[in-house]
């Protein structure tokens, strides 16, 4: 009870606490962005029974700040608060000006108004709800958290993309940036403070996975069973807590299913307290060997807040499994014997989206190039049959989806470099007993829609045995819905074998070869896996003829979904308890761990510096607090994290130079030496703080407060040096020596 007293005081004090209305003023935003583009999202979600109303907010915040990225880009419009204010305004006018988009606007609302709550409500919930969650641990700290939200305020430091690396002065950043600048988008809208900003897109990517999840699902059930509005909720929900709250069965077998054998004397051996992260590194770790993989999966990456590139681009990749689900579900694009021409609308957003997709996790660009592509194929197919004719529409829809892609992304592209080394064969091939709890329940849901499915197209083979059946025929006889359902279960398993057959090489050796590959392959299978079980579970019991087969179903498959969902009860006190007492409640603030020393100075350079000054910290290894004031604030330092910059530059050989020059910079007794490495670099700022003391432990502090002035100097220590140019400092000098030849 007193636990419980305390969670409804933090609720109390989140949601009455001044600072929510920045919460407010977020969401708000989304939604305005969503009514912007609301007339193009009912275009494209033709086939949908809600017309994709809550892919609207995705849609226009990816083509509002795709517009400012690409003038930022093309040196048309710098990356600022107004141009980003105009591109929302040039949007809404865009979409409102076509003739009858106002009216459809209206009609919309009138006729599904209650929709639109529901899915508000469900949007907000969801949103409300991580955002307390994150506000108990806000911190930006550990893991890769620093890395990126320094590529947000990299990107919030720049005028023209593309930004300057925050741990690499001169340099730009050479990595999958584009979702971090849509983060720096929605700062530049809202004026919030990165740090908190940081937490409340984390919140914005778990709401929009929860309900554009939810949505997909529900649609498809809709298409089948028009009238079926309570099992299509229920299997909408099912996908959505599979892809955003569950795991693999991991949790389930050794959190739940081995200390309870053990307990009944069933199992001998020995059974360890479970901690959650071991579902992420299981294949290689637990028991450990020379092949150690990653099997990550969204709700883990939420739980540590986690605002990597795979994150960002998971509502993208909903985004794309929803528009080639209402492509197919749409009554014009199904109809065979059509003469309706390719949809250039949805090839056209498609392409722009996949450009994004590029650019923000480009392991999944193939995936869902190949997932619109197939679309298009199925439609062909249906409107044309097997034959050259549906051949030649599906290859000119997938080129011109590639060409608009890359068209997309080749301002970015003229600035980046692949940091991969080639495809190989694996040198290691995962026991089939843990592949078995990492994909077991989704095997199974699987296999339930494999035998369910052809038994169907059996059935409608029969129904047709008295006329010769052609492929397009059959695939117009075939409920779209459950086309799509058995789509994602073969995308889901062809991304689970590529890593067993397949790696794309890095920096790393042969024990970890293929963690990367099969950490990004693996997500995305996770997420078709968890939308075709949960359209599964519900479409297999609803046709089972009898009502006590349906319920049985249902129970059964219930119970399976259950076992992903156990991993919430260890994950969420793993990494969120104990809760904080209310003078140690912190919301938002990502920032509020740091030092005093540290935040003074991040604060300082806030408020007195523009631009991209280049300034020294320490730097030092990866996942640790080195290059803390960079990350916080987004101007470039030397270096920060080493092996980072490794892999992006791939290659140590600058990082480990610059790493001599840091240290040189910091302990060499040799004025002149660092008055050089000072001026090759432009540094304007010199940072002293904890962190420098405990990394350059011959630190020499008076001769780098001699090179300009202290601007700042905290009670703790800690300082900010300017740095006077070479040529200032000569000329000081000069004045001097003529000032004492003057002197009497």
């Amino acid at each position: 009870m007193n636990a419980f007293n305390q969670v409804l005081g933090l609720v109390a004090d989140f949601v009455l606490h001044p600072g929510f209305c920045l919460v407010v003023v977020w969401r708000l935003v989304l939604v305005v962005l969503g009514l912007a583009v609301l007339p193009l999202t009912l275009a494209l979600f033709k086939g949908f029974s809600d017309r994709g109303y809550l892919f609207s907010r995705l849609i226009g915040l990816l083509l509002t700040s795709y517009t400012v990225w690409l003038a930022s880009s093309l040196k048309l419009a710098p990356f600022s608060e107004s141009v980003a204010v105009l591109s929302v305004v040039a949007a809404a006018l865009v979409n409102y000006a076509i003739p009858g988009s106002l009216k459809r606007v209206r009609e919309f609302f009138r006729e599904k108004r209650r929709v639109v709550v529901a899915e508000e409500y469900l949007f907000l919930a969801a949103f409300l709800a991580w955002a307390f969650l994150r506000s108990v641990k806000p911190d930006i700290d550990g893991i890769e958290k620093f890395m990126n939200l320094g590529f947000v305020n990299a990107a919030l430091r720049a005028e023209w993309m593309p930004p300057v690396d925050m741990w690499l002065s001169g340099r730009p950043v050479n990595y999958y940036y584009f979702g971090h600048f849509v983060t720096a988008f929605l700062v530049r809208l809202t004026k919030i403070q990165p740090e908190i900003a940081y937490n409340l897109m984390i919140s914005t990517i778990f709401s929009l996975a929860f309900s554009l999840s939810c949505s997909i699902v529900s649609n498809l059930l809709r298409r089948v069973d028009p009238r079926g509005v309570k099992k299509a909720v229920a299997g909408g929900l099912l996908a959505a807590f599979l892809l955003a709250c569950g795991a693999s069965l991991h949790p389930f077998v050794f959190g739940v299913a081995l200390p309870a054998l053990k307990k009944a004397g069933l199992y001998s051996w020995e059974v360890q307290n479970y901690w959650y992260p071991q579902a992420r590194s299981f294949i290689g770790h637990h028991p450990p060997t020379d092949d150690k993989t990653i099997s990550e999966f969204p709700f883990y990456s939420f739980v540590i807040a986690d605002l990597h590139g795979h994150v960002l681009d998971t509502p993208s990749s909903l985004a794309s499994i929803g528009i080639g689900a209402s492509l197919l579900l749409s009554s014009s694009a199904v109809q065979p014997g059509t003469r309706s021409i390719r949809p250039p609308l949805a090839e056209a957003l498609s392409g722009i989206i996949l450009g994004t997709t590029w650019m923000t996790n480009a392991w999944n660009y193939p995936v869902h190039l190949l997932v619109l592509s197939g679309a298009a194929l199925v439609l062909a197919l249906k409107r044309h049959g097997c034959g050259a004719r549906a051949l030649a529409e599906a290859g000119l829809a997938s080129l011109t989806l590639l060409l608009v892609s890359r068209l997309a992304a080749l301002p970015y592209d003229l600035h980046f470099e692949n940091m991969t080394k080639g495809v190989y064969r694996v040198m290691a091939n995962s026991p089939l007993r843990q592949l078995a709890i990492l994909w077991g329940y989704q095997l199974f849901f699987a296999a339930c829609f494999a035998i369910f499915f052809y038994i169907t197209a059996r059935d409608t083979l029969k129904r047709e045995a008295n006329r010769t059946v052609t492929g397009g025929t059959l695939l117009s006889r075939t409920p779209p819905s459950d086309i799509v359902a058995l789509g994602m279960f073969a995308a889901g398993l062809c991304l689970v074998a590529i890593p067993e057959i397949i790696y794309v090489k890095d920096i790393y050796g042969r024990e970890y070869h293929r963690a990367n590959t099969m950490f990004k392959m693996g997500y995305q299978a996770f997420v078709f896996f968890a939308l075709a079980s949960g359209y599964a579970s519900v479409r297999i019991a609803g046709a089972l003829r009898s009502r006590a087969r349906r319920l049985s179903g249902g129970l059964l498959f219930a119970l399976v979904a259950a076992m992903p969902l156990t991993y919430g009860y260890w994950a969420i006190p793993g990494f969120y308890a104990p809760l904080p007492s209310p003078g140690q409640y912190r919301r938002l603030d990502g920032l509020a761990f740091l030092p005093s020393g540290d935040r003074a100075i991040v604060e300082w350079f806030r408020g007195n510096v523009s631009g991209r000054q280049v300034i020294l910290e320490a730097d030092g290894e990866s996942y640790t607090r080195s290059g803390r004031i960079s990350m916080a604030t987004g101007l470039p330092t030397l270096l920060g994290w080493h092996a980072h910059e490794w892999i992006w530059r791939g290659s140590p050989a600058e990082p480990d130079a610059r790493r001599r020059d840091v240290r040189t910079l910091y302990e060499s007794r040799d004025m002149e030496e660092t008055r050089e490495l000072a001026e090759k670099y432009g540094i304007r700022y010199i940072v002293i703080g904890a962190t420098e003391r405990e990394r350059f432990h011959d630190i020499r502090e008076a001769k780098l407060e001699s090179m300009g002035r202290l601007v700042l100097t905290h009670p703790d220590g800690s300082k900010i040096v300017e740095v006077r140019p070479i040529a200032a400092e000569a000329e000081r000098r000069r004045a001097g020596d003529e000032k004492e030849e003057t002197t009497p």
